[in-house]
Order: structure tokens, then C-alpha cells, then sequence
């Protein structure tokens, strides 16, 4: 398809919203791309029936243009530049407004940020009460347990723990004595 001033100018102000501002700064930049592409036919048609010095002091972009360019186009040239110079300074100032995004999708990001702040709080505080038992039952004894998941030779799955006390590999009934040893140790000293 050949493309003319015409369908540049049009190309243009498609890029221009309903509320006449632009989308995005890249839009504004494609419609005035576009303008420059109809001044660059309205150059060539000129510079067909010019001098070949003549040619070389007309500006090559539609922004570089001035009042005393004009003098260099034939008159119907003329009056096209000049309705291009005026149609870019009209969209050089349109305002760019980016839309708002839709509050739906805005809501329910917020809703699932919520949640999931809400459950890592739960799982937090579920996790420190775990913490103050676990000291609790072996009467603040510095143990740490590590669970694995294993499976035997008859293919049974389950959850092995290793005990251990204060960085030692240590039994659970020898650190449950222990904790019950201390315990009987601190009621002999309230009594």
C-alpha cells in the first residue's frame, strides 16, 4: 500500500485517545514519527523540481523547520509544511495520561497480598507457640530437633527425628530424664 500525507496525518491522530491526550509518551512519539514521514513526502515532491544546491537547505526533519524555510517550498508544498509544522506543535503539547489500571484487578491483587500477610502471621505465631512449648517440655534445655522423612525396607513412610542437646546428637529419653530432673531440682528449691 503506498502511503500519502494524508494517510501519515491520519496515522497520526489515531495514536491521539478519545479524551484527546496520548496513552503513553510512546504514542505521542509514533505520531509525530508519522508527521515526519508525511513532511518527508512533501521534501521529496518539492526537491523534485528544485536546484540541487536549493535542496540542501531544506531542513530533512519536520521539528528543524522555520519561517524562513518555508520560502524554499512551492506554494501548494507550502501550505502543506505549514499545516504539519501546525499539526506537530498541536500534538507536541497534547498531555500524556497513562489510564488508571482496573480497579478489579487492583482489589483482588490486594485481597491475595492481604491473605498471604494474614497466613504468614498465623504460621509465624503458630511457630512461636510451638517454640515456647518445646521449651516448656524440656525444661529450657538448649535441644533442637531435626525431622527427616524416611522409609524402611517394607516400604513403611514416616518421619524419623534426631534429637539433639546443646549441638549433640543426643537420645530423647536420656534429654526427657534430664528435663524431669531439673524439674523435681527446681520444685525441692520453691518448697
Amino acid at each position: 500500500m503506498a502511503h500519502t500525507i494524508q494517510t501519515y496525518i491520519v496515522a497520526a491522530l489515531a495514536r491521539v485517545t478519545d479524551d484527546q491526550t496520548f496513552a503513553a509518551k510512546a504514542h505521542q512519539k509514533e505520531a509525530l514519527d508519522y508527521l515526519n514521514r508525511a513532511y518527508s513526502l512533501v521534501r521529496e515532491q518539492n526537491n523534485s523540481g528544485n536546484t540541487y544546491e536549493n535542496c540542501w537547505d531544506i531542513p530533512f526533519d519536520l521539528h528543524q523547520i522555520r519561517d524562513r524555510h518555508l520560502k524554499l517550498f512551492s506554494n501548494l508544498n507550502r501550505v502543506a509544511v505549514g499545516e504539519l509544522v501546525s499539526l506537530r506543535a498541536i500534538l507536541k503539547f497534547i498531555e500524556v495520561v497513562k489510564p488508571a489500571p482496573k480497579n478489579d484487578a487492583v482489589e483482588r491483587k490486594a485481597a491475595e497480598v492481604t491473605k498471604e500477610v494474614k497466613n504468614l502471621l498465623e504460621m509465624r505465631t503458630a511457630q512461636y507457640n510451638r517454640a515456647i512449648d518445646l521449651g516448656r517440655l524440656f525444661n529450657y534445655l538448649p535441644v533442637s530437633v531435626t525431622p527427616h522423612h524416611v522409609t524402611n525396607q517394607f516400604g513403611t513412610s514416616f518421619i524419623r527425628c534426631f534429637y539433639y542437646l546443646n549441638g549433640k546428637m543426643t537420645p530423647l529419653n536420656i534429654i526427657m530424664a534430664a528435663a524431669g530432673q531439673l524439674e523435681r531440682e527446681k520444685e525441692k528449691q520453691g518448697a
